[in-house]
């Protein structure tokens, strides 16, 4: 048949990955992003402890002792500054995409639309989706394991949804055969098919 090798791709089942491959990579690119906000929050408290150390030591012993005192308190602060920055920051600038969703491939977006950018209210209802979780210790995002339709915490405060870039590929391609599809006039010669071209255009 004509047709025999030609493969369409968002026909072909095992290139849509299911949604629970999809959550695996979601775990695995949280997990990414907390180990790189972990890094950060270490640099800025290192940034800081040498600070103290190098313009504040001609202070009384007590003086520092008592600033050092506070290293856990600094250090909490700093991370909360560091996790709200990462997360809103990434997704607003990065088109709804963290660093560990690049690094597997995912994508936060509207659940009507994906060429639209994510707006700064839903980055910030999802960043704090996240931080809720928190007290938890993460636990919280199991949400979406019970679920199913796999929306966890963020995406329901956010009214936004995680996408594999196959998926955006997938829909992006449908979308552009339909936009490219005409009607074509079966008998040009015939005035009904015209009257009927006419109202289809």
């Amino acid at each position: 048949m004509w047709n025999e090798k030609r493969k369409v791709s968002h026909l072909v089942k095992k290139e849509a990955p299911s949604n629970d491959a999809i959550l695996k990579d979601r775990a695995y690119a949280f997990f990414t992003d907390i180990f790189l906000i972990s890094i950060i929050t270490r640099a800025v408290l290192l940034t800081y402890s040498n600070f103290i150390r190098t313009f504040f030591f001609q202070m009384e012993y007590t003086a520092q002792r008592s600033i050092q005192s506070k290293i856990i308190e600094t250090n909490l602060l700093s991370f909360c500054v560091v996790f709200w920055g990462y997360f809103l920051l990434s997704y607003y600038l990065s088109e709804g995409k963290t660093p560990g969703k690049i690094i597997f491939h995912l994508k936060v977006q509207h659940p009507h639309s994906h060429n639209e950018q994510l707006t700064l209210k839903e980055c910030f209802m999802r960043t704090l989706g996240y931080f809720l979780t928190l007290p938890s210790f993460f636990t919280l995002l199991s949400i979406a394991y019970i679920r199913k339709d796999r929306k966890g915490l963020p995406d329901l405060l956010s009214n936004t949804f995680v996408i594999n870039t196959i998926e955006e590929k997938i829909i992006e391609s449908l979308e552009d055969e339909t936009s490219v599809a005409k009607v074509t006039t079966l008998f040009p010669e015939d005035p009904i098919s015209k009257d009927i071209d006419k109202k289809a255009s």
